[in-house]
């Protein structure tokens, strides 16, 4: 692992610094830290307290929880946003981070980034609108779990990847097929028969590629009224 001087252009660059005052901006980026993580790397585990927060700037994190044995992904955040944004305020990690592939994190104090909400009004709102992202992707993930069969879940997923990819038909999925059950909230072998039961829908699935053509087959098969429905954006595992 490898630490690098953050500038405070860096810091502007992501959204949640990027309404800070000068002032502000430059007290944060002479606290702050840039940090290059190899793979697998475990940044921090659930029930710990909090010591920074994270943004991930390149690469993608994996945001998980572990209970007996049984493992479940929350979310994988992916460039640029920050990691369980909500711990600043309850000084506890709530889930485990674990990187998938190397990435460099923008590493800041909690204490600044607390310190900061109560100062600077522009930043207290970039904090509340990450927030309310986070609670609705949190949602609708919640809701797709409950509601949905694993069949539907993986097709409502390829229609969202396939949205936040340009509509193409084609995309790579962007970690690891267990990691992706994991998300999903299925075991891996279900993911796969998922691959298999979506075949009928035009779905073609080789290794991590998928390419489909019928979107309006692939709208059914996830339950959604039409192949023009919106599918939201990937946020986290999105």
């Amino acid at each position: 692992m490898t630490v690098d001087i953050v500038d405070a252009d860096l810091l502007r660059s992501v959204a949640l610094f990027a309404r800070v005052s000068d002032a502000h901006l430059r007290s944060l980026a002479a606290s702050a830290s840039l940090r290059q993580v190899p793979a697998r790397i475990v940044l921090f585990a659930e029930g710990d307290r909090l010591d920074s927060l994270h943004v991930v700037v390149k690469g993608a994190v994996e945001l998980y929880s572990e209970h007996s044995g049984r493992r479940f992904t929350v979310a994988v955040v992916r460039a640029t946003r920050p990691l369980a944004l909500a711990s600043v305020l309850v000084q506890r990690n709530p889930l485990s981070a674990r990187v998938l592939e190397r990435s460099e994190l923008l590493v800041v104090p909690a204490p600044s980034v607390a310190e900061l909400l109560g100062r600077d009004p522009a930043f207290a709102g970039a904090v509340a609108q990450e927030l309310a992202g986070e609670c609705h992707e949190i949602i609708e993930d919640f809701r797709s779990h409950r509601l949905r069969t694993t069949t539907e879940r993986v097709a409502n997923w390829m229609l969202r990847c396939d949205e936040s990819t340009g509509r193409t038909g084609r995309f790579v999925i962007p970690y690891d097929k267990r990691v992706l059950a994991s998300y999903l909230g299925m075991a891996p072998e279900h993911l796969s028969r998922s691959f298999s039961a979506l075949a009928s829908a035009g779905v073609v699935v080789s290794g991590r590629r998928i390419m489909f053509s019928d979107r309006a087959a692939l709208a059914m098969a996830a339950g959604i009224g039409g192949a023009d429905v919106y599918c939201g954006t990937e946020g986290t595992a999105r």
